[in-house]
């Protein structure tokens, strides 16, 4: 007979454990850590904020700043739970105009670390000093200190080991805690921030350094040559700041900023509403880049949807995303008319950027139809250097499409008993002749009762990817010299992991120096790689590792290798002509290549039509 569990009776958690419950949503890692104590800076109006970490913030947190303190009686009660200065009534919470008000932040924190608080108020003659361990208030003091407020946060998780193990390395904690600084450095115009870890300085911005001014710091100025400013307002809504020329993109969104009324924010309304800007003008798999500053009034916005308060949740969701989509087309739309030559001006026949795509587009109707946020995410294109356009045909009634075949599946044996890696594919009887090219972009092979369509950009990538690949792990591989070195500037969070990981690029075929600051040289690259794309390659290469996983994975160099591959040096395109010539060559290339069937980024590169498929759409079939 199966027995009954029982529990016991219902108790109010010890007051410990609910301070380490809490801080499990506000404490995730030493970057939390640093965004709680930066938000409590800045609401105490400082203008000068410094920011100590050792070891990636896992030893020491300090941050330090000249607001405007508290006094002895608001410090004791500043680490106890649910205890704030911003809010008095639940009204408040539509009216929200400061970054922290929880309340638990300092609780949290303190719960779980071997926490100090040192404060000291305008006309105060001493300061007060707080010291708490695990949660536990052990001494209360006045000691001499500046005006404003310093806190230590020492041995993060020394009481709860658990959650410490799953912290990530020091690399990618230290990146996470800078990325924060950063993004508020941004954010807060007037506000000096100095950061040092291990005592070596990182970031350092002036009190009086404007936005362009901070980015430059930040990134650099080639990156900041490719931004163009922006101060737009509608519906309640302004936006101001910085968005990159669609020569400027990423691979992945790591240099999309947002900030709603100097906060730094998440929601994909905004996100979705300003790629949607640059639709027609980013290759696919490229993302544009933007630093922008909206201001709308509070009750437009919820800020209390997420416990570390790192998303937000507008009213009109859907008013948002287009209003973000209209005022930043018309911004790029100003940019390329500026652009556009005088009339009696000639234009090379083959112009590298046309701005035709964005003619009379601020004339565009708002009810243009959105993609939904499940579309969007199900849509998520694959990398590619090529813009494609769909084009759909009437269909007839009853349309038999084709199917994908799993060539790696098909083998047979040759004449000396060893397996070809593709049988399919049997070669032509005259060998002058080239496949067929359709639309510029696929190569058409017919065989019997079938016709074989190949991709032709995502065949010379993956054959691309094998020769890369085969020259890297040759053990007498050497990168060729630069005679003129490739000068990269780096955010210090990224600069850090090329320090970190100058083995990893040196495997790639890229070595990297040290120049000074944030400035890195590549002074050796593989024969494959061209010079105008390696800085990009780096960009992309830095932006997954960042990420924290990347060596978690099983064969984490070919997923390296793969984000290298389109700096490699004559790509063919969809769209590019090619010669018989180059044609008979991908096609031999194809029957050399061994399963997977696939480009590096996961493409199917051949399809196939059958004869059946093909009378069945012509209804000579059943």
């Amino acid at each position: 007979m199966k027995t009954r569990t029982t529990f016991p009776p219902v108790r109010v958690l010890p007051e410990n454990v609910a301070n380490k419950i809490a801080a499990g949503e506000v404490v995730e890692r030493p970057a939390s850590v640093v965004k709680e104590l930066l938000e409590n800076a800045l609401d105490a109006q400082a203008t000068r904020i410094q920011v100590r970490l050792v070891a990636a913030g896992r030893r020491t947190i300090e941050v330090a700043d000249n607001g405007h303190g508290m006094s002895e009686q608001d410090a004791l009660l500043a680490i106890e739970r649910h205890t704030t200065s911003k809010i008095r009534k639940a009204a408040d919470l539509d009216n929200i105009q400061t970054l922290g008000f929880r309340g638990e932040a300092l609780a949290s924190i303190a719960a779980v670390s071997r926490f100090e608080l040192v404060t000291r108020r305008t006309g105060d003659t001493e300061a007060t000093r707080l010291r708490v361990e695990g949660g536990v208030l052990r001494d209360v003091e006045k000691v001499a200190a500046p005006e404003g407020t310093r806190v230590s946060v020492n041995r993060l998780y020394f009481n709860t080991p658990v959650r410490a193990k799953f912290l990530k390395g020091i690399t990618t904690e230290l990146s996470q805690c800078i990325d924060v600084v950063q993004r508020h450095a941004l954010a807060q115009p007037g506000v000096a921030f100095l950061l040092t870890h291990n005592d070596k300085t990182l970031l350092d911005i002036p009190e009086r350094a404007t936005l362009r001014e901070r980015v430059a710091l930040i990134w650099g100025l080639n990156f900041l040559k490719d931004l163009v400013d922006i101060d737009v307002e509608r519906g309640g809504l302004r936006i101001t700041g910085l968005i990159g020329t669609p020569q400027l993109s990423r691979s992945q969104r790591s240099h999309q900023f947002f900030f709603l009324n100097q906060r730094p924010v998440v929601n994909r309304s905004l996100q979705y509403g300003f790629e949607d800007g640059y639709r027609s003008l980013l290759t696919i798999g490229r993302h544009p880049v933007g630093i922008l500053l909206l201001e709308t009034h509070p009750r437009f916005v919820d800020v209390n949807i997420h416990p570390a308060k790192r998303e937000i949740r507008f009213r009109d969701e859907r008013a948002t995303r287009e209003t973000m989509r209209e005022l930043v087309r018309e911004r790029l739309s100003k940019l390329m008319e500026s652009q556009r030559p005088a009339p009696a001006q000639r234009v090379p026949e083959r112009a590298p950027v046309s701005p035709e795509p964005l003619r009379d587009l601020a004339q565009q109707p708002a009810t243009e139809p959105f993609l939904t946020p499940e579309e969007w995410d199900a849509a998520e294109p694959v990398e590619s250097s090529s813009v494609e356009f769909a084009v759909q045909e009437p269909p007839l009634e009853k349309p038999s499409p084709p199917v994908q075949t799993d060539f790696a599946a098909v083998h047979s044996e040759t004449t000396s008993g060893e397996v070809e890696p593709f049988a399919v594919y049997r070669p032509m009887d005259h060998v002058s002749d080239a496949p067929m090219q359709l639309f510029d972009t696929y190569l058409l092979v017919p065989q019997d009762d079938r016709l074989l369509i190949i991709d032709q950009h995502a065949l010379h990538e993956r054959l691309t990817y094998d020769a890369l690949r085969a020259d890297l792990e040759d053990h007498d591989y050497q990168a060729q010299q630069l005679a003129v070195p490739i000068l990269v500037d780096l955010p210090p969070s990224h600069a850090k992991l090329v320090e970190s990981n100058l083995p990893l690029f040196s495997k790639l075929g890229i070595e990297i120096e040290p120049f000074g600051g944030g400035t890195f040289q590549v002074t050796a690259i593989c024969h494959l790689y061209e010079e105008s794309k390696t800085a990009d390659a780096i960009y992309r290469i830095l932006d997954q590792l960042a990420q924290g996983d990347l060596f978690s994975r099983e064969d984490f160099m070919a997923d390296v290798l793969r984000l290298t591959v389109e700096a490699c040096r004559g790509s063919v395109k969809a769209g590019d002509r090619l010669s018989p010539q180059e044609r008979r060559e991908l096609l031999d290339g194809f029957r050399r290549m061994k399963p997977p069937y696939t480009c590096p980024h996961g493409r199917p590169i051949i399809t196939e039509l059958t004869q059946v498929q093909m009378e069945k759409s012509f209804r000579r079939r059943q």
